[in-house]
């Protein structure tokens, strides 16, 4: 691809050295998938560990993919183009004029939920946070929760019990910020929430591959993305933290359907209690997706119809407690998809169902 930011280069090159050359498999081309352990339960064990949190990781990969691309989208025009960083870590910023208007505005409502493009600034009771588009010529603004009510002076009533003010809504740890960069026509972006924090970048492309401005219907083909994600989850008897890295493309845009590919790379820690043992994976793995094709109108068709997604891990496994091992695991984990929220998830001769809407695995066999 032409002209494409040095971030994403620097990126693409970091993913290509994290999978070494290995295809889709971190322990090198045709490496055996094996658990070495001489316990039988505590083989099978590992493998349902293994394809609960591939699975939980591939349901939750695609639900982020699918809502950067309706956000990439539907929300370019309210981005406010500056030349920034597309890729580096760090939140984009943009530069108001030195003179603000001071007079109240006139708002519209952007096409995301809190967001409105305003003429002039708006005052502070409106509880709105602005940043100016040197090349829109427009305020962006974010609704902020509004200031909960102070109690009133001694004297004056109270509202009655029966009617209390409204309740707002809580904020967003961090609402998602971006920015553009003109010259190499990427989009940075960078969002953090309970447990989870996204930098990524993208670029809009027509069909011969070229970048383009802003999406355009009709015209734009494909988006690149470029996805930095660190996060964790607490579940049950379940803990996770994982760095990763992607590296994909949706494309399609001039049909009906949506065709996700990439690859991707990350570093996990997983921890699974289970009566008296707990079991501590740690190490690496790697993601890719081949052909997996979404219809347009997701209301009526949310699940991919075809394509596969192919997890491959190798982990050190410690078990504590009432079984005491240390365990290296080597496994390609495979989710086909079908259409349907129930596809079917195997670990070489080991099968399960994964369900795409709770993110369960269970079935196993």
């Amino acid at each position: 691809m032409q002209n494409r930011s040095f971030s994403f280069i620097t990126f693409a090159g970091v993913l290509i050295l994290a999978i070494a050359c290995s295809g889709d498999n971190p322990a090198g081309p045709g490496a055996p998938s094996q658990i070495n352990s001489s316990s039988a339960s505590l083989n099978s064990a590992i493998k349902s560990d293994i394809a609960s949190a591939a699975g939980n990781a591939i349901a939750s990969n695609l639900e982020s993919l699918v809502a950067n691309e309706a956000a990439a989208v539907g929300s370019f025009a309210v981005f406010a183009p500056v030349s920034a960083p597309a890729f580096d870590g760090e939140t984009p910023s943009s530069t108001p004029p030195s003179n603000p208007p001071a007079q109240q505005p006139n708002c519209t409502a952007g096409n995301q939920p809190g967001i409105f493009l305003c003429v002039k600034e708006p005052g502070p009771g409106d509880h709105l946070k602005c940043t100016y588009s040197d090349e829109q010529k427009l305020y962006i603004c974010v609704k902020q929760e509004e200031p909960a009510p102070t109690t009133p002076p001694a004297g004056e009533p109270t509202p009655p019990a029966s009617n209390p003010p409204p309740t707002p809504a809580p904020a967003p740890d961090h609402p998602e910020s971006c920015s553009f960069n003109a010259v190499a026509l990427v989009y940075g972006c960078v969002k953090s929430e309970a447990g989870q924090s996204v930098v990524k970048s993208y670029q809009f492309l027509d069909a011969s591959g070229q970048p383009m401005e802003k999406f355009i219907k009709g015209t734009t083909e494909s988006i690149h993305y470029l996805v930095k994600t660190d996060g964790s989850e607490a579940k049950d008897n379940n803990t996770s933290v994982s760095h990763s890295l992607r590296d994909v493309t949706v494309s399609g845009f001039l049909g009906p359907n949506r065709i996700w590919n990439g690859f991707g790379s990350s570093a996990d820690t997983n921890s699974h209690k289970e009566d008296l043992s707990t079991r501590m994976y740690t190490g690496l793995s790697v993601d890719t997706l081949k052909a997996v094709t979404f219809v347009d109108e997701r209301a009526t068709h949310p699940y991919p119809l075809s394509g596969v997604a192919v997890r491959v891990v190798d982990y050190t496994a410690v078990s504590t407690g009432k079984q005491v091992e240390t365990t290296t695991v080597h496994k390609r984990v495979v989710v086909t998809f079908n259409g349907t929220a129930d596809v079917p998830i195997s670990l070489g001769d080991y099968n399960c169902v994964l369900h795409l809407d709770t993110h369960k695995v269970d079935g196993c066999k």
